[in-house]
């Protein structure tokens, strides 16, 4: 096999895949075989030595990844190179690198992620759109959408133009099939604003879209429209880009709008059970770690000792 080389084949990839089917559990199995597949592709001709895990680590929690999933790579890599028969490229690198970004990490939580704001979505969603072109009608569109249903990219990639229905007063629904807490696959009806209804319907003018896929990429030229759903890496990479473009201060991630989101909406006066349908969270502790210092705001020493100091 060829990780010690360089790039994983497809061939290789198979292989590994077997070899993990074999020797772990189901959720380990593809936990590993995607470790690899990243490691593999991030290679990209070059040597996997001690350096290049470490660079991939790096990178890796960049994206946002927590040192539990960097620890479960470096593992995956480990067995990879078992698997293969070569060498080992972990190594006193690696072990630094890991440890450096766990105290990185340490005391982050979610929270530390910047959120995406209702006044941030508005003003990256207004720059986008003003750009008038069909990549900005796009992203503030995209934009929107999520911020009003809590959205997680990969719910965004999936909408498709059925989803959504128009209701008489401009707002619309979104019905959302299938989420990650709801494992019944019950689907959720979502509300739309009307602003970003407004926002849907300038897109799907621009683009043609009218089935399918509602988010799509966009050819380089701006003039065409692909077929196929934008990736979630693509969508993360909007939500990025749009938000830096905004002037938004910050560690920005795919899950920057959810959070944002949570905490505008208990800023605006929503309570624990309100914030937990609009997000989708059957557990009240999940949804108060997203506007954490927004609801400590309102806690009972910032009504009561506030007040009694005045």
């Amino acid at each position: 096999m060829a990780l010690i080389s360089g790039t994983l084949a497809a061939a290789d990839l198979r292989a590994l895949g077997t070899v993990f089917k074999d020797s772990y559990a189901a959720n380990t199995h593809k936990a590993y075989r995607r470790a690899v597949e990243r490691f593999g592709s991030f290679l990209a001709g070059r040597p996997a030595d001690d350096a290049g895990v470490a660079a991939f680590l790096t990178a890796e929690a960049e994206r946002g990844l927590a040192p539990a999933s960097l620890s479960i790579f470096v593992a995956a890599i480990g067995a990879a190179a078992r698997s293969s028969g070569g060498a080992d490229p972990r190594g006193p690198i690696t072990r630094r690198t890991l440890r450096r970004l766990a105290r990185r990490h340490a005391g982050r939580g979610r929270g530390q992620v910047a959120g995406l704001k209702r006044e941030d979505v508005e003003a990256a969603a207004r720059l986008a759109a003003e750009e008038g072109g069909l990549p900005g009608l796009r992203d503030a569109a995209l934009l929107r959408l999520g911020s009003d249903g809590f959205l997680r990219i990969s719910e965004l990639a999936a909408v498709r133009v059925d989803d959504l229905e128009a209701s008489g007063d401009g707002s619309g629904r979104l019905a959302l099939p299938r989420s990650k807490t709801d494992q019944e696959g019950r689907g959720e009806t979502l509300y739309v604003c009307r602003a970003t209804m407004a926002a849907l319907t300038a897109w799907r003018r621009a683009s043609g879209v009218a089935s399918g896929p509602l988010f799509r990429g966009v050819s380089k030229d701006g003039a065409r429209v692909a077929g196929t759903a934008l990736s979630v890496g693509a969508i993360r990479s909007v939500i990025q880009r749009r938000s830096m473009a905004a002037g938004v201060e910050g560690r920005v991630s795919g899950h920057s709008l959810r959070v944002g989101s949570a905490q505008s909406l208990v800023a605006a006066g929503a309570s624990t059970a309100e914030l937990m349908q609009a997000g989708r969270w059957t557990d009240p502790k999940s949804a108060a770690r997203y506007a954490a210092n927004e609801l400590a705001g309102r806690g009972a020493v910032a009504r009561y000792f506030e007040d009694a100091e005045e």
